[in-house]
């Protein structure tokens, strides 16, 4: 059953909206997501329950939708502060954001956006919060406010987690709430993903670029060649020919041959379950081209051939070719 979660406050990371596309779960045990009873003194009633239809959640399908509901029983207005903690079940890693897809959207409530953070409990955990203030929500006497929310896993979540606990909670400790719910994740199959040490940077004349791109496969082995091909672009700019890749090879830099701001790395026999291949790359400019500065993403094609990749982290480098 839910408690009130005064304690349990997540370290927030960014103040960023999240927004993810999601359909799929199944609830265990019959009764999640279930009111609990309210204690007398607490002026509000929470609930998460889940949407009808649901099936089981796949990684990078579309996702669980759930409905977050309040009411304000009380003769006055009422703070609400929501949050709604995603803990992975099965893997023994800690939760990072790259798991996890989180978002919400008012229904018959004020402008809504969310605060994603994680915490040291092993849990992604998605803040509903006005638009306005980013604090607390108003919940006027006798109201009741819902929001359509969404939960997605990604290609990232390792193999070893089987379903996802979902927990609401209100840091205000004023409500009652819901059991939590456990939504089952299907097995991998054959997905590769990509991850980047460095996520956001520029490379100049006088300053590369350097990161690590690590290629993971979270599904069955791969017994057949895989061929990454890294690319910078932003769509509306070409990249000056003088942008050139290296990559770390025996110890030394090792120029990689390219077009179009597109470099093939070095290729795999194959990759096994849970496995990983780490590339140690360095983009840098040269003389000569167009003179520019324009902010681009570095991502892996989002094929290697016959296997796809989820490109759904990139990182994002700028070109400052203005001498």
């Amino acid at each position: 059953m839910f408690t009130n979660p005064s304690t349990r406050r997540s370290r927030v990371l960014a103040a960023a909206t999240v927004v993810a596309a999601i359909g799929a779960a199944t609830l265990t045990p019959a009764a999640a997501f279930a009111s609990t009873t309210a204690t007398g003194t607490a002026p509000l009633v929470a609930s998460l329950t889940q949407n009808a239809g649901q099936a089981t959640l796949t990684r990078t399908g579309s996702g669980a939708d759930l409905t977050l509901t309040v009411t304000n029983n009380s003769d006055v207005a009422q703070p609400f502060h929501p949050a709604v903690n995603v803990t992975p079940v099965g893997g023994a890693n800690p939760v990072v954001p790259s798991w996890v897809d989180f978002n919400a959207k008012a229904i018959s409530a004020p402008s809504t956006d969310v605060i994603p953070s994680w915490d040291a409990n092993n849990s992604f955990s998605g803040a509903v919060v006005p638009t306005s203030t980013y604090s607390n929500f108003k919940v006027p006497a006798h109201t009741t406010y819902t929001w359509a929310v969404n939960v997605k896993v990604k290609a990232a979540l390792p193999a070893a987690d089987t379903a996802v606990k979902i927990d609401l909670v209100n840091n205000q400790n004023d409500s009652t709430v819901t059991a939590p719910g456990t939504l089952a994740v299907a097995a991998p199959t054959g997905a590769l993903f990509q991850n980047f040490s460095n996520l956001w940077g520029t490379v100049s004349a006088s300053t590369p670029f350097t990161t690590d791109v690590t290629v993971t496969n979270n599904g069955a082995p791969i017994n057949a060649p895989i061929n990454p091909a890294l690319h910078w672009g932003n769509g509306a700019v070409t990249a000056p020919v003088s942008l050139k890749l290296d990559v770390l090879q025996g110890g030394s830099w090792t120029p990689v041959a390219g077009t179009n701001s597109t470099w093939q790395l070095p290729g795999l026999t194959g990759l096994g379950k849970g496995q990983s291949q780490t590339y140690k790359v360095r983009l840098s400019l040269g003389t000569g081209g167009a003179s520019i500065f324009a902010a681009g993403t570095l991502s892996l094609l989002p094929s290697t051939g016959q296997f796809p990749v989820d490109t759904d982290i990139t990182s994002s480098v700028a070109v400052n070719a203005l001498g």
